[in-house]
């Protein structure tokens, strides 16, 4: 099954938007772009800040979802590795736990997208999990592709772009497991 079907069929069966995290960093204004939008948990605090939202996401699934949520908003079915937007149009772009689906050679070709679709002088947010987050072991036995990250090769993938803040933050949930992440506000 291709990576598109998988993730179809995690948004059939699960509607609801998912819940975590959504605290991001607001370093400007205008323009966002959602990158792996889901169902829309990150889109409804771009909103909440005051940006214009488009959303991109392969999974035609979680693009109606959002579509029925945020009429306000433009979203679109494609991938980060290509995607339809013109050169330098947005001031701001999210990639909450989306890089953690790429292998090599797609991260390379979307962080090309990311650099060409984002204006001068504009921020890249990124928020992947780390080896130790507790979603690693339960992940082993997905078709969905995983990989996780450290700061070195979240720094290493954006090594074009202004390092603005990269740190790995975790917590434990209230079952004692580890919730880790690296989080990294770049800036072109």
């Amino acid at each position: 099954m291709r990576q598109e079907e998988l993730w179809n069929a995690l948004y059939s069966g699960n509607p609801a938007t998912w819940r975590g995290n959504t605290v991001i960093p607001v370093p400007n204004s205008g323009r966002a772009l959602d990158l792996g939008c889901g169902n829309g948990k990150t889109v409804s605090t771009l909103l909440d800040a005051g940006y214009t939202v488009t959303g991109v996401d392969f999974s035609s699934v979680a693009i109606e979802q959002c579509r029925e949520r945020f009429n306000e908003s433009e979203f679109t079915v494609a991938s980060v590795c290509n995607m339809p937007f013109g050169d330098g149009t947005f001031d701001y772009i999210t990639a909450v736990h989306v890089l953690e689906h790429l292998d090599d050679e797609s991260l390379a070709k979307a962080v090309a997208e990311i650099r060409r679709v984002l204006r001068p002088s504009g921020f890249v947010f990124v928020r992947c999990f780390t080896e130790r987050d507790m979603r690693s072991d339960k992940r082993k036995g997905s078709d969905i592709f995983y990989r996780f990250y450290d700061l070195d090769s979240i720094k290493d993938a954006f090594r074009d772009f202004q390092i603005v803040s990269a740190e790995v933050k975790e917590d434990t949930t209230r079952f004692g497991t580890v919730r880790s992440r690296v989080e990294a506000l770049l800036k072109l």
